[in-house]
Formats: structure tokens, C-alpha cells, sequence
């Protein structure tokens, strides 16, 4: 497919970019998703705390989530880059919701337990995994590159938009009727996005022609994307900044459930209410990022809205209020998009398409490689100190190795595209 490229000095417009058909659709596709994703996410959490009534099981399925991220990412990759990535995107979007709809059989049969739960969650990342790989390497054959900020921002308005309505929902539903009911939904959105990716052009996404002969083989594929990581310092330094403020990050996430009920002296809508405030203040990061042109400064937008997100995770620590934490939770919002998506739209900007789904993933695998262990880290400290503990610890930490960061990794804070 052939994108047409404007000139390079136009802002980044939502509507130019939702005229075009195939991202409309691809956007849709996951608009309609993810819609389920949050929903499952509450009733897979509290029916965890239903089964074990332990923090620390809550920990293990949420690195039961994050493994496949490490174990499977790169290797998804390759074949992100080898196969039709619309394909990848249609399948995927059927497997999922036919596992989930295995899932809520289970819970009515009441044959559900944490091994079980693990498995199949084991089964869903996997899946999530490479939805997420194929999804960012697909953006930039669907619009021009002017376009990406824009594209990104709609991407991530689409996921803080489902938060804010499938968290909030899904606390209320779970507590009103149970966990089974948001795992049907869940299903049934599977299908609907398949539907819509479904109508999208069969051309969509195809890997590059190879010239004289077949394709190379795996273990090829997978060499020239490592290379081509190892090449680009910027990418480099991303990685290690990345490592330490995703291990940090993921203990912080691991516990707002164990927070919600335990700190806040909330429930399961208290829970949804705070993933709610999360999302809506990244939707408005989203749009507010997504008309900015960020081709020399997206580096700078990362490292400073990364030392703000862990001021407010810290500030989190110290409250024990519901308004006050969704209050910040707000602003925690707002700072994950204005970190994330500049550093998504440069290198979707900046890497070949043919290596996009390669260089992701990879990226991706090592950044979050420690993040299981940051997990189980946060349920263990938090068993034997407090929630609120594994909160100031994580910021002061993530502060201080973003401020030495914006000093020594100058090729990732000068960046451009």
C-alpha cells in the first residue's frame, strides 16, 4: 500500500488521518476491542482476589500478563514483518475471543482456579503481544509520516477512552453481577474487531517483495533486526532508561488493585474509578501530543514528562483519600501519554518498514524484561512493608535515574525525526 507523503512542515491532523479508510477501520477494529480489554481486566483481577483473597497472587497473574512480552516478543517480531500484518491482526482478534469465551465457560462451571486462570492469561498475553507489535508496525503503511503524531494520539485515545469507560463499567458490573458477564462482553468484542479488520483492503499491511528467491530464513530475520537495534544509540539509550522506569512502573501498576481496596478502603469500583481517572487523563495527553509537531523535540517530551510521572506516582504513595488519588491519577494519566507517544511516532518515523515489526518487539522484550520480576518485587515488598511504601520507593527511584538520564543519554534526549 502507498501512502502519499505531504510536505513535511504540516501539523499532524486528526482529520486527514481518519479520512483515510484503511486507518479508520484499523482504529475502529481496536476502539471496539479494547472496549472489552478493561472490562476483563477488572473481573480477571477481582475474580483472583475472589478465588486467593492474596496480594501476592494478584502480582503473579499480572507477570503471568508480562512474560510473553519478554519470552515471545522478538520472535513475534519476525513474523510481524513476515506474514500480512492485517492477517496477524484479523486471526489474533478470533483467538482471543475464543479463549475468553473458554474462560467464562470455566467460571460458570466453577472449574476456574489460579493455575487455570494463569494458563489462559499466559495465552491471552501472548496473543495481546503480538496485536501490540503488528498494530504499531501497521500505522506507519496506513499514513504519511507528517501524520504519525496524530495516528499515535488516536491509537492511545482509543485505549484511555476504553479505560475510562470499561474501567468504570466494569467496577460497577463486577460488583453488581460478578466477573462472568464482563468476560462475555469481552468475547463478543473480539469478533466485532475481526469483523471490521476484516473489511480493510487484503493488501493492507503486506511485508515487503523479496527479490531472488524465497525469504530469508528465521534465524537471518532475526539477526538484521538485532543489528539494526544495535546500530542506533538513540535506540539504545531508550532501553536503558526504559528498563529501570518499567520495573518501577510495573510494581506501581501491580498494586493499584491491592490499593483501591486495602489503602483507598474502596472496593472493586474503586478500582475501576481509579483506572477510569488514569485513562482520562491519558486521553488528554493524547490530544494534546497529537497536534504537536514533535520531530525535534520528542526526546525532551519524554525525559521531562517522565521526572513529572514519577512525582506523581510518590504523590500517590502519601495519599489515602479517594478524591486526592484520583486527582493525581488524573495527572499520571496525562504524563504517560506525553512520555510514550513521542518516543513511539520516532521510531515509527526513523525505522524501515520492512524491520518495524522486528525492532518493536525487540525493544519492547528488553525494556520490559524485568518487568514480571517488578511485579512479583511489589507484591513481595508490599507483604512485608506497605502499598504505599512500594510507591515512594518507586518514584524517588524513577526520578533520579530520569534526571541523571537527561544529562548522560543526550542521543535519546536530542532526537529527531
Amino acid at each position: 500500500m502507498v501512502v502519499e507523503v505531504t510536505d513535511g512542515g504540516e501539523t499532524p491532523s486528526f482529520r486527514r488521518v481518519l479520512g483515510q479508510r484503511p486507518f479508520a477501520l484499523l482504529w475502529s477494529s481496536q476502539l471496539i476491542s479494547q472496549s472489552g480489554d478493561f472490562v476483563f481486566e477488572v473481573a480477571l483481577l477481582w475474580l483472583v482476589l475472589e478465588l486467593t483473597g492474596s496480594v501476592f497472587a494478584v502480582g503473579l497473574v499480572v507477570t503471568a500478563t508480562l512474560v510473553p512480552v519478554v519470552v515471545l516478543g522478538p520472535s513475534l517480531g519476525v513474523y510481524a514483518d513476515r506474514w500480512n500484518r492485517r492477517r496477524i491482526l484479523l486471526y489474533t482478534n478470533l483467538i482471543q475471543g475464543v479463549a475468553v469465551a473458554g474462560l467464562s465457560a470455566l467460571v460458570l462451571l466453577h472449574d476456574a482456579d489460579l493455575t487455570v486462570l494463569i494458563i489462559i492469561v499466559l495465552g491471552l498475553a501472548s496473543a495481546a503481544q503480538f496485536v501490540r507489535i503488528t498494530s504499531t508496525a501497521i500505522v506507519p503503511q496506513a499514513v504519511a509520516v507528517e501524520d504519525l503524531p496524530a495516528a499515535n494520539g488516536l491509537m492511545s485515545f482509543s485505549t484511555s477512552f476504553n479505560q475510562i469507560i470499561g474501567l468504570s463499567i466494569g467496577g460497577v458490573v463486577v460488583a453488581l453481577f460478578g466477573v462472568n458477564l464482563p468476560l462475555e462482553y469481552d468475547s463478543l468484542t473480539f469478533f466485532l474487531a475481526a469483523g471490521l479488520l476484516a473489511l480493510t483492503a487484503p493488501s493492507l499491511g503486506a511485508p515487503e517483495p523479496v527479490v531472488g528467491g524465497g525469504p530469508p530464513s528465521f534465524r537471518t530475520q532475526f539477526a538484521e533486526g538485532l543489528a539494526y537495534l544495535r546500530s542506533q544509540r538513540y535506540l539504545l539509550e531508550a532501553i536503558a532508561l526504559g528498563v529501570i522506569l518499567n520495573f518501577f512502573g510495573t510494581a506501581t501498576g501491580a498494586l493499584l488493585a491491592p490499593y483501591a481496596d486495602l489503602v483507598l478502603q474502596g472496593g472493586a469500583a474503586t478500582f475501576g474509578l481509579l483506572g477510569a481517572s488514569i485513562a482520562a487523563g491519558s486521553l488528554v495527553g493524547a490530544v494534546a501530543i497529537g497536534k504537536v509537531n514533535t520531530r525535534a523535540t520528542a526526546g525532551r517530551w519524554l525525559f521531562g514528562a517522565a521526572m513529572a510521572l514519577s512525582i506523581s506516582i510518590a504523590v500517590l504513595g502519601l495519599t489515602r483519600q479517594i478524591v486526592p488519588a484520583v486527582a493525581d491519577a488524573v495527572v499520571f494519566g496525562v504524563l504517560i501519554s506525553l512520555t510514550n507517544i513521542p518516543l513511539v511516532t520516532v521510531i515509527q518515523a526513523k525505522v524501515p518498514a520492512r524491520l518495524m515489526g522486528r525492532v518493536m518487539a525487540t525493544l519492547l522484550a528488553l525494556i520490559l524484561a524485568v518487568a514480571p520480576i517488578g511485579a512479583l518485587f511489589a507484591g513481595s515488598l508490599a507483604s512485608k512493608t506497605s502499598i504505599s511504601t512500594v510507591f515512594l520507593l518507586s518514584g524517588a527511584v524513577m526520578f533520579a535515574v530520569t534526571a541523571v538520564g537527561a544529562t548522560a543519554l543526550h542521543e535519546l534526549r536530542d532526537v529527531s525525526y
